[in-house]
Formats: structure tokens, sequence, C-alpha cells
């Protein structure tokens, strides 16, 4: 036991995730996996049985885990009547009209990916499916290309729970958000298709009749999402202690009004929802992010001593001598990719590095950190093998967590160079 306390917690951490890795390869269930990975983290941290099992059953029975299990539950319903009415399939026809099957496969989840909900990309993934009719392209190029395109908004898109933390942190506002987060925005767009989209075959767009004006058909097919995207906004402008209460409400009632409004739009029948209540898959998925939640409660979780875990491998890198410019890139890399959320690398690294910066910074310097660090962290959730959009995509495709991960390093690696390039190019901002 004295040999394991000497091992460096990023190594434990790391460690633990390749454990995940070569577990599902060998026992071909992700959920099995992330078990495995979650038992040999809750070993190294020291955690009695009682605490292990405390842990796993608080969280489990945690309002946020259930409510996080609905809405995924729900989002999984709520694609499968779509595709059960033909509205998916018309809403990749009617974008097909204006632009080739290949751009169609990244405007379909960027549009999507104005909705921040967990595990949002299974919206966009039979969007991105149904593009290529012929089934003519990779089925694991097709799930990092939904997934990837999802979340080019996370770095300016002020929905999304992590740029809210980052903007009371570092005392900015949306103005600075959108001076250092669009140009992050538009590099990813430039990776994805460098690295990603251009592997599509390209094909000539088929001519397809759009009845009545474009806008006024896209608006009707994306109805459903646009019902969940609307109440979450109205809970927050409206209700906003509601939802800070029980964060998942909205996105609970969202998906309940949506697919009450599809049925009374395209009604099915009893043996259409019998057929959809049915799949296998649906249950799958839930199971798996109910792993996930156990996995990340104890990386979140104190260490017997009551040091929270995340401090600790903050303070051992601190320790290590690293300077400020590689903190600012590992710290939120790290726990990005151990958490697989942006609202975990901006929780646990931002505060730590913001206080390099010390009293009253320069806008220039400001922005030169954020760009670094939230690029840095998002690259680090991009490629974890925790964050539930990729897994939820891959579920979709049925592809392997390890490919897709495979195809995700080179843009991921020049997302980091982009980040490094706008951390030296806003450093020459005065002030």
């Amino acid at each position: 036991m004295q040999f394991l306390s000497n091992i460096p917690w990023i190594v434990k951490i790391l460690g633990t995730l390749g454990i995940i890795l070569v577990a599902n390869r060998l026992l071909r269930n992700l959920s099995l996996a992330l078990a495995v990975g979650s038992l040999t983290l809750a070993f190294l941290s020291g955690h009695s049985a009682a605490t292990i099992f405390s842990i796993s059953g608080q969280t489990l029975s945690s309002l946020s885990t259930i409510g996080l299990l609905i809405a995924i539950t729900q989002i999984n319903i709520l694609n499968s009547q779509m595709a059960a009415t033909d509205m998916l399939q018309d809403l990749v026809g009617l974008i097909q009209s204006r632009v080739s099957p290949r751009t169609s496969m990244a405007v379909l989840p960027v549009v999507i990916g104005l909705l921040p909900v967990p595990g949002g990309a299974l919206f966009s993934a039979p969007l991105v499916d149904n593009c290529d009719a012929g089934k003519n392209t990779d089925p694991c190029l097709k799930s990092v290309i939904n997934f990837w395109f999802r979340h080019i908004w996370e770095f300016c898109w002020p929905l999304f729970p992590g740029i809210l933390l980052a903007m009371e942190i570092g005392d900015i506002n949306l103005f600075h958000v959108l001076l250092y987060g669009v140009p992050l925005c538009l590099s990813m767009v430039l990776t994805g298709y460098l690295f990603l989209l251009r592997k599509v075959p390209a094909r000539e767009a088929k001519p397809v009749a759009a009845n009545g004006r474009f806008l006024s058909r896209f608006l009707l097919l994306t109805s459903p999402i646009i019902i969940v995207v609307g109440t979450q906004s109205l809970f927050q402008v409206v209700f906003p202690e509601l939802s800070r209460v029980y964060k998942y409400l909205p996105i609970i009632l969202g998906n309940i009004i949506a697919a009450l409004f599809l049925q009374s739009l395209r009604p099915l029948k009893l043996a259409d929802w019998r057929k959809i209540l049915r799949q296998k898959k649906i249950y799958a998925m839930t199971l798996m992010i109910a792993m996930i939640k156990v996995y990340s409660a104890f990386i979140d979780a104190k260490l017997p001593g009551g040091t929270p875990l995340v401090t600790k491998l903050s303070e051992e890198l601190t320790a290590f001598g690293i300077p400020v410019l590689f903190l600012t890139i590992l710290l939120p890399f790290i726990t990005g990719l151990t958490t697989g959320l942006s609202l975990g690398f901006v929780g646990t690294s931002f505060p730590l590095i913001f206080s390099f910066l010390g009293t009253n910074p320069g806008l220039g310097q400001t922005l030169a950190t954020l760009a670094l660090a939230y690029g840095c962290g998002l690259m680090g959730v991009m490629i974890s093998p925790l964050h539930v959009c990729l897994l939820v995509s891959n579920e979709y495709f049925e592809v392997k967590l390890s490919t897709s991960l495979r195809y995700l390093l080179k843009p991921a690696g020049a997302g980091i160079i982009c980040a490094l390039a706008f951390y030296f190019l806003f450093g020459l901002i005065p002030g």
C-alpha cells in the first residue's frame, strides 16, 4: 500500500482511463468497463468498501443523476419518434436542397449544437446518418463528425454552463467571451474540416423539392428541438431559481411537450410506440450514463484524509515546478480529460489559473489566459473516454470508443496548437 501511495495522482487517474479502454475492448461492454475503472480508482484512492458503496449509492440516487438519466432516455425516445414520423429524413432533405451531403453532415450538428443538453449529440446523430443515403462513409467517421461539429459553440455560446462559470471566475463579460471564443470556434470548424469532414467522399447534391419557403419548413421540421431549447431558455429567464434547484426539470418538461406536440403533428400508432419503447439500446445507453456518473463521483470525491482528489492533483502539478504557461495548458486539459465536462475543467482548474494572474490583470493577459486554458480544457473534454456526447454518438453508430478516439487525436492536437497561437496573439493586446 505504501507503494500505491507514492504513485503520482496524474498517473493513477490516467491509468484508470487506460484500464477503462482496455476493459471495454476485452469485455465489449462500456458500462462494465466503466464499473471496473471506478472500482480501480476507488481502490487507488484508498476508499473502504463502505465508502465505495456510499459514494456510488448517493450518486445513483441523487436528483441530479436521476434527472440526467430521465433526460437522456427522453432524448433517445424523441429521436426515435422523429425518425418514425420521417421528420428527420425530411429535415435532411431540406438541408440537402441547399448544400451537399458532405456539408450537411457538418451543418446539421452545428445547428443542433445550439441545444446545450447532456448527450445532445443524440439529436444530430440520426440526421448525420441520413446524409449518407448510400452508407458509403465509415460509421466511425460519421460519429466523430457528428460529435466534433456539435461542440464548436462551447467556446462562445452563453447557454453552456462552462462559459457562465468561466465568466464568473474570471470576472469577464459576454463581450470578452466573444473576443476569445469566436476565433477558437472558427478554428474548431477549420480543424474539423481538415482532419474529419474532408475524408467524406464528395458527392453532388441531388435536387430536392422544397415546398414553401426554406425558413418556415426548417422551423417546422426542427420544432421539437426548438421546443426543448425554448423551454430551457424560458425557465432560465422566468424561473431561474427553480432551474438552479433542479437543473434537469426544464429539459424533462421540454422533451414531454415536444413529444406531445410531435404526436399531434404526425401521429404514431400504438404499435409504433411499442416498438420505440422496446429498443434495448435506449436502456443500455441509460445504464452507461449511470456508470459515467459513478466514475465522475470518485474523481470529485474527497480522499480519506478529507482533501478533494482534484485539489491533490493541482497541488502535485504545482509542486513539480512546472512553469505557469504549461500549468495553464496541463491543468484544464487533464481535468477536462478526466471529467469529460467543460464545467469540470472550468470549476477545478480556473480558480488556480486565474490566481497566477495576480490582481488587476490587463485585458490582453486575461484574454490570452482564457483562450489557452479554455481551448486546452475543451480539447481534453473532446478526447475524454467519459464524454457523454462521444459515447452516445458511438453507441448510435455502433463503433468502438478506441477507434473514435484515434480519429479525434489529430484535430484535438491542432486545437491545442490554435489555442497556443491565440494565447500569444491576445498577449499583444495592450492594457
